[in-house]
């Protein structure tokens, strides 16, 4: 395919990033077939969305009004700052808020209507203090650690835990939740066990509880792959992007792809060398293109030896050294061109490189991969046909 730019008067440029060669497009329509194959899969089970990170690098803001729209029944984030940014984007869908809330946090909490996963006693006791004068329940899910060891109140104080809430007058307990820690792994002889204590643990609920708490464990690997146990919510991070984190499901759909036009050719003789340390070599007369993505933009170093674009439907490899901001691509075989259109992450004609490959090509986790990809290339949302340059904004201050 081959691209042309267009010129653009003053008067048009309200968006530099928007103008950048080098862009992730984010398909909205892929999101919302994702979220509706996922919750057919998981019914009667309700879907818990994770945007946190940014919505794992594809834009929060976006990501939450396309899932509201399509009637998404829980949002996560790990920050109460993340939390802010998805009620500022206009958003009214119930956010919990994965990670630790501070004493300074708690005002924040309670003015963009976040609900807070409590992990220990201590920080249950500032909820309690929090819930003193309120004007209605503050909402709260209990944590429980089953063997992550990580955030969660030991299964031993848990009991001690919920009488601490129900004898607060303005605490309602909402939720009790648990993490897998070896979910992606399908043979991992742990995930049951933990599971297991999980069910356990729930038996501490009331009658009357048990009819109004929602008790979740599973993430994305596990909702796909494991019985749900009777759990009420499933919490839905890799799988709505459309990656299987075990490997497994098909049918979902990948949300994001990274591309960049070639901004500079140039044939070179044998026996070049190219890139930092020289470490890739000219064996033939060669041609190399220039694409402005970096390991600042996420497009990892370890992608230096061994990862392919496209390039007008057909794979190329990589030459050299990624850089900061740059990357070469030995496209001898190809009539490409300056302007032409690289895929580094998606598919071109027939050909894809999908995030598992070029995570396992990076010596990384698809989640990394997809986070770093979101930190500063500009991202352009399609749905239905239509495609918006929108920049990639910084969460606004926090009033």
């Amino acid at each position: 395919m081959r691209v042309t730019s267009t010129p653009v008067a003053d008067g048009d440029v309200r968006d530099l990033a928007a103008l950048r060669p080098a862009w992730l497009t984010v398909d909205l329509d892929a999101l919302r077939a994702n979220l509706e194959l996922l919750g057919r899969h998981v019914s009667p089970a309700r879907r818990m969305a994770v945007v946190k990170a940014n919505a794992y690098g594809h834009g929060a803001a976006e990501i939450s009004r396309a899932l509201a729209a399509g009637g998404v029944e829980w949002l996560a984030v790990a920050l109460v700052e993340e939390g802010a940014e998805v009620r500022r984007a206009g958003v009214t869908t119930p956010i919990l808020v994965l990670g630790t809330v501070q004493p300074p946090q708690v005002p924040l909490v309670r003015k963009f209507g976040l609900v807070p996963a409590v992990a220990s006693a201590s920080q249950l006791a500032i909820w309690v203090e929090a819930a003193a004068g309120s004007a209605k329940p503050l909402a709260i899910h209990l944590k429980v650690d089953t063997g992550m060891s990580r955030l969660g109140i030991p299964p031993e104080e848990l009991a001690a835990a919920l009488e601490t809430v129900r004898r607060t007058p303005h605490l309602h307990l909402a939720g009790l939740m648990s993490h897998l820690a070896e979910a992606d792994d399908l043979e991992s002889p742990h995930t049951p066990v933990q599971e297991a204590r999980f069910a356990a643990l729930r038996e501490l609920l009331t009658p009357a509880e048990r009819e109004s708490v929602l008790t979740h464990i599973a993430n994305s690997a596990a909702a796909l792959h494991r019985p749900l146990g009777g759990c009420d919510l499933v919490r839905l991070g890799l799988s709505l992007y459309g990656a299987d984190p075990a490997r497994r499901m098909t049918g979902l759909r990948p949300v994001l792809s990274a591309s960049a036009r070639i901004v500079q050719l140039r044939e070179v003789p044998p026996g070049t060398r190219a890139g930092y340390g020289g470490r890739w070599r000219a064996a033939r007369t060669s041609r190399l293109a220039v694409l402005p993505v970096g390991y600042a933009d996420g497009y990892s170093w370890h992608l230096s030896h061994g990862a392919d674009a496209l390039v007008g439907g057909r794979r190329v490899p990589l030459a050299g050294a990624v850089s900061m901001d740059m990357v070469l691509l030995d496209v001898t075989d190809t009539d490409a061109v300056e302007g032409d259109v690289a895929v580094l992450l998606g598919r071109q004609g027939e050909e894809e490189i999908t995030l598992h490959e070029l995570a396992d090509r990076a010596g990384t986790v698809p989640y990394e991969l997809l986070c770093l990809l979101g930190q500063r290339l500009p991202r352009r949302y399609l749905a239905a046909g239509n495609c918006t340059a929108l920049r990639s904004r910084l969460v606004e201050r926090v009033r």
